[in-house]
């Protein structure tokens, strides 16, 4: 807020008559000022330089390109220049009086703004930067302390290190120029690399700030800040999902793939923002406040000159890094030697991580070779992968094949570590990729592949030196491997570099067609191409791994599902057996229980319906007690089956939400753009659709949001197989395609 000047301060600089001070840094103050022999109106924020500082003529300059950058832009949303002096003693800058608190404020004393506010406040800052850039000048320290909460809409200020496209001798080599935490990872790499985009970045992490209460790269050490901004790791759980994919493109580590201000004005608001802004009550009473503040200090103001003005003493030690001041109008921001000092060792800092990041090894790294090689620099195994460790998500999400992902689904702690989104190619991939240990593990016609699930990187593929294809099915897990059919034995990999641990031989001529694994034991189907027989056994993945048992099985091809040492076995007919012998309990006739693509939780069993509806049996102890539900629905995916019993499923046009219990309907969705197989990601519902995903809120079916990914198959024969996970999801597509990205 505006305070009141101290006894024996200045109260004329220029032609202006200094009213209050409106904010305070290392290299000067921001008063609130009119002209002199004006009584009242014409009101600016005077920008004035510390008296006790070397005012040198490197300095003059950069304060002369300030004034002319700021005198170049014409824009509804940047703080109009009325004047500026670079040659006086007391260089200064006018520009009008926002009558406002910054954002940077606004935030701290109501807390974010809702999402309708942050989309009119960004599109109206995105037209700032375009006109900005129109002229040829970029900001190049656009931060929430420097956007001014107007009452007719926001306002962009302090152009203190604006520079124009052709000036690049701003500042001098080595030094990191902007706000920590608010800058591009162009800038970084100094004054020359800068470009329009790198506005965009930073416009972005404050729209961030504005929407969640912080921003994307916080952190309490500056060097993580910086290796942070460096790398993308941006943390956005705060942000809402409708938001959170435009502020994914502009934080592009890319500068090109960014969009451009115009471009993101239109993705942000489509129409023209309403008249008057709409501003929230909070932020409304606080521009109201400052209003006030400014009458009264313009009524107080002495009628007289006041005496000649005090020069400050100097100070006994180096200024101290200044406070964030909030107050409109306000540059704050270390001495010059300081910011020097400072950045310069930050720079050097990141240098030091980057050149870790990127410096090629000694040698290979786990014993991948060629195209198997591992990725490298953090997060690269799973010493690396932090909270995202223990988490195992495979296709449909769990031993129940129920589509329910589970706490984990949303849970940023099960986030691989380094992860942002990325896009990779699987060669040969049939099915989806598992998740464990922050890699994603696929099988296919070349073997299985290992990707790094943070940043899709190939690890490793196995096995080495085969020649020609080698189909191979991804089985189960236990810490640190993967088990796999490939060819006629299950062979078990390790996670972190996909050497053999582990082999045994299927019965003659056998080769792998399904499996699933409850707790630490592994269910699972073989098949004999010749004879069109097959085999069903059970497998402990501890001790000795050795067969509990193995029977023969009149099919090929069967859909499992184990939940609470039950196995569930449909192909044609549906088998509930005892999982720890092997025993068929009962077998329903395809024409009694029309069940396709079975989803078990407990005791509770759903299937697809041949036809149209929902086969639901409540009790698999009690297969004769079953029903149909949804009658009137042709379910065209794999259904999903949440934690309360609630079935969802999707008709190729719209999701629908039915009790298990009793068949009730729950809801009824939006279009869904031609469908997708629903899953269950805690309190939204994903269909996975064949460019992207869209979310429905699990309680009431209201869509929220969808997103498509570029690079995608076109047009792919179906949706793609997909995985959630600490809020992000991978989708695997028929060509190989496997895009990781956001949840909506």
């Amino acid at each position: 807020m505006i305070e009141r000047l101290a006894p024996n301060t200045r109260t004329r600089i220029g032609p202006y008559r200094i009213l209050g001070l409106l904010g305070a840094g290392g290299m000067g103050e921001v008063y609130l000022a009119r002209p002199a022999g004006e009584p009242a109106g014409g009101l600016v924020a005077l920008k004035t330089v510390r008296a006790d500082l070397d005012l040198d003529d490197g300095f003059r300059v950069r304060f002369r390109r300030e004034i002319e950058a700021a005198a170049a832009v014409r824009s509804p949303r940047t703080a109009t220049l009325v004047g500026g002096d670079a040659t006086g003693r007391t260089p200064w800058l006018a520009t009008e009086y926002v009558p406002g608190p910054s954002l940077a404020e606004a935030v701290a004393r109501d807390g974010p703004l809702p999402e309708p506010v942050v989309r009119t406040l960004g599109a109206g800052l995105a037209r700032g930067l375009a006109d900005m850039h129109a002229v040829r000048v970029l900001h190049r320290d656009l931060k929430p302390g420097n956007v001014l909460l107007g009452p007719d809409g926001p306002k962009v200020i302090d152009f203190g290190i604006a520079q124009a496209f052709d000036a690049t001798q701003l500042t001098r080599t080595g030094v990191v120029v902007g706000s920590p935490g608010y800058i591009s990872p162009e800038h970084v790499n100094g004054s020359r690399a800068l470009v329009p985009a790198s506005d965009v970045f930073c416009l972005a992490s404050v729209l961030a700030f504005a929407a969640a209460g912080r921003g994307p790269f916080d952190d309490s050490d500056m060097a993580a800040v910086i290796f942070r901004i460096a790398r993308g790791e941006a943390e956005l759980s705060g942000v809402p999902t409708r938001l959170r994919e435009v502020i994914v493109r502009c934080l592009d580590p890319r500068p090109e793939q960014r969009p451009a201000p115009r471009e993101l004005a239109a993705l942000l608001l489509r129409e023209q923002p309403s008249v008057p802004f709409p501003w929230t009550p909070g932020v409304r009473a606080q521009q109201a406040a400052y209003e006030r503040a400014a009458r009264e200090c313009a009524g107080a103001a002495p009628a007289e000159p006041a005496p000649a003005p005090v020069v400050p003493p100097l100070p006994a030690g180096p200024p101290l890094a200044a406070a964030a001041v909030s107050g409109a109008g306000t540059s704050v921001g270390l001495s010059r030697r300081k910011l020097q000092v400072t950045l310069t060792a930050v720079a050097v800092t990141v240098c030091l991580l980057l050149g870790y990041l990127f410096w090629p090894d000694a040698g290979p790294r786990g014993g991948g070779t060629g195209a198997g090689s591992g990725s490298t620099g953090p997060g690269a195994g799973p010493a690396n992968a932090g909270g995202a460790a223990g988490v195992r998500a495979v296709p449909r999400a769990d031993s129940g094949r129920t589509g329910d992902f589970g706490k984990a689904a949303t849970d940023l702690s099960a986030r691989p570590a380094g992860w942002k989104a990325w896009q990779s190619t699987v060669e040969g991939a049939v099915g989806g990729c598992s998740l464990a240990e922050s890699t994603l593990l696929c099988g296919g016609t070349k073997g299985v592949t290992a990707l790094d699930a943070a940043d899709g990187k190939q690890r490793w593929q196995t096995p080495k030196g085969a020649q020609g294809a080698t189909a191979a099915l991804v089985a189960g897990f236990t810490k640190g491997t993967v088990y796999a059919f490939v060819g006629h034995a299950m062979v078990g990999y390790r996670i972190k570099d996909g050497a053999e641990r582990w082999r045994a031989q299927l019965p003659a001529g056998d080769t792998g067609s399904g499996a699933v694994q409850d707790g630490d034991t592994l269910y699972y189907a073989t098949r004999d191409a010749t004879s069109g027989t097959g085999r069903l056994a059970a497998r402990r993945l501890t001790g000795d791994r050795g067969e509990l048992w193995n029977k023969p099985y009149a099919g090929t091809r069967p859909a499992l599902v184990a939940d609470d040492g039950r196995l569930v076995v449909v192909e044609g007919s549906t088998r509930i057996v005892d999982g720890a012998t092997g025993t068929v309990k009962e077998q329903l006739p395809a024409n009694d229980f029309p069940c396709r693509d079975p989803a078990l939780k407990g005791r509770l069993l759903v299937c697809r319906a041949t036809g149209t509806g929902v086969a639901v049996m409540n009790d698999v102890t009690r297969p004769q007690e079953h029903r149909i539900i949804a009658e009137d629905i042709t379910v065209r995916y794999p259904v999903a089956l949440t934690d309360d019993g609630t079935v969802v499923v999707n008709d190729g046009d719209h999701p629908y939400a039915f009790d298990a219990g009793d068949g009730r309907s729950k809801w009824s969705g939006d279009r869904s753009d031609e469908g997708g197989e629903p899953s269950v990601a805690g309190d939204q519902i994903l269909s996975a659709l064949d460019v992207g995903v869209s979310t429905y809120r699990r309680a009431d079916g209201e869509p929220t949001n969808i997103t498509g990914y570029t690079g995608v198959p076109n047009p792919p024969k179906d949706p793609p197989h997909l995985l959630a996970a600490g809020d992000v999801v991978f989708l695997t597509f028929d060509d190989g395609t496997v895009v990781s990205g956001y949840i909506p």
